[in-house]
């Protein structure tokens, strides 16, 4: 199983939370925790993002069948509850106010996600041999804590609103809590997840036919 180290592949966040959530895992978030859509299947997680091969793998790498999805508002009044739409206007926002879904196992109290999913925009993909064994966009790997995806979909930044300007990939990241994975072929059920909701979001973002993501 190939692995590789996600911290020389994710762009620096200069959080605590994050930094804990790059060495062991999936960090517990305060405003989530006790906020959650209880026991959903794996085709409802994540705004119904998922097709069936990405509910397959879902289900595999939790071992469970029913899911905790996020809902509530954090602290700066933005919602929870993960919606393509919403991740899609807010693609050139700061870390915090991005659509982030995450997914809990339904009978998991300790208020650590099983998966973290995020999407924003970028004006590069990391460089290097080998960066893209799952044929999906520009840029697909996976690691012992998540995934990171790149594809083609340019995008406007607002005036004012994006350090980047101008887009010309959208960065799709996956980190994922080790400890509660299950099955055989993690790397690749990561993968089928983040790539399923890939499509979506590239389809709301009118660039599906440029994004090669299958």
């Amino acid at each position: 199983m190939q692995q590789i180290s996600l911290s020389s592949t994710y762009r620096p966040i200069i959080t605590v939370a994050v930094t804990a959530l790059l060495i062991g895992g999936c960090n517990k978030d305060p405003q989530n925790a006790g906020a959650k859509d209880a026991h959903v299947t794996a085709a409802k997680v994540c705004d119904a993002t998922l097709d069936p091969r990405a509910q397959a793998a879902l289900r595999r790498l939790s071992g469970v069948a029913q899911f905790d999805d996020a809902t509530g508002t954090n602290k700066a009044g933005e919602p929870d509850k993960f919606s393509v739409r919403y991740a899609v206007s807010h693609l050139h926002d700061t870390y915090s106010r991005q659509g982030a879904c995450w997914v809990y196992k339904s009978e998991n109290t300790s208020g650590y996600p099983l998966l973290e999913i995020r999407f924003s925009a970028a004006d590069h993909y990391p460089e290097g041999t080998g960066k893209n064994r799952y044929g999906l966009g520009v840029y697909a790997k996976a690691g012992p804590y998540g995934a990171l995806l790149f594809f083609r979909c340019g995008t406007k930044a607002e005036s004012g609103k994006s350090e980047a300007g101008d887009a010309k990939y959208v960065r799709a990241e996956m980190y994922s809590s080790a400890n509660q994975m299950r099955g055989e072929h993690r790397d690749d059920d990561r993968m089928a997840i983040l790539g399923s909701m890939s499509r979506a979001v590239a389809h709301e973002a009118d660039c599906a036919s440029e994004a090669q993501l299958g």
